[in-house]
């Protein structure tokens, strides 16, 4: 018994201590995104590259059609750079270290996937 309650208390403590970060990510998100274009590539400036970095992760192969050379396959297409826009003080943003974006509020790379 004793043993149940360290673990629910653990586990309330451990609850607790999320929904602290959560206002502050909510307005850390409401500042990010205020001014935020997400049509502008987020450079400091304009004259230099951005960089995006690719990885493909092959998860499956789920088809080889040797007849018609055709294979279907199930994989991840990783996509990673930097923003510009979406920097922060951590200071005024206690807990808070990572965001999550939907694609429709950030910048993301033009890409076109071409097979042969």
């Amino acid at each position: 018994m004793r043993q149940s309650v360290a673990i629910c208390l653990f586990g309330l403590s451990a609850l607790l201590h999320v929904s602290e970060q959560g206002p502050h990510q909510r307005n850390l998100l409401r500042e990010l995104l205020r001014d935020y274009n997400r049509m502008e590539r987020p450079v400091a400036n304009d004259s230099l590259p951005l960089t995006v970095r690719f990885s493909y992760t092959l998860l499956q192969v789920m088809d080889v059609d040797e007849k018609n050379q055709i294979l279907t396959t199930n994989a991840w297409l990783q996509m990673q750079w930097f923003d510009h826009y979406l920097q922060w003080n951590q200071s005024e943003y206690p807990g808070v270290k990572t965001l999550r974006f939907t694609t429709d509020q950030v910048w993301i790379p033009l890409i076109y996937y071409c097979t042969t």
